[in-house]
């Protein structure tokens, strides 16, 4: 399984390497107000596709926060539900023997 991922994690940046190497044509890129700048294709789609995860994460972010506020406090206050709604309880006798039958019934 090592193996296999490894290739995979290999061929994958052959891939990858190969996009860059075909992509070496300077470009222009226009911004606002008259800006330019003046880059390798690659270098511009690299910076695109890391603009837009951090764009990604960051708008999942507040969704990711409330879920784990959540999570975390829940477990604390169904517990004292519980407690509060049933009260003390007496500790289940055992018995003394071992049970000789399985207790599913099979």
């Amino acid at each position: 399984m090592r193996i296999l991922s490894w290739f995979l994690r290999l061929v994958v940046f052959l891939l990858l390497f190969g996009l860059a190497l075909n992509n070496l044509e300077p470009v222009t890129l226009h911004l606002l107000f008259g800006t330019q700048w003046h880059t390798p294709m690659i270098v511009l789609l690299l910076t695109v596709f890391a603009l837009g995860a951090v764009l990604g994460v960051l708008a999942l972010l507040p969704s990711w926060m409330r879920h784990r506020r959540r999570a975390t406090r829940r477990p604390d206050k169904e517990l004292a539900d519980a407690v509060a709604s049933k009260g003390p309880t007496a500790p289940s006798e055992f018995p003394q023997q071992p049970i000789d039958r399985p207790i599913d019934g099979v």
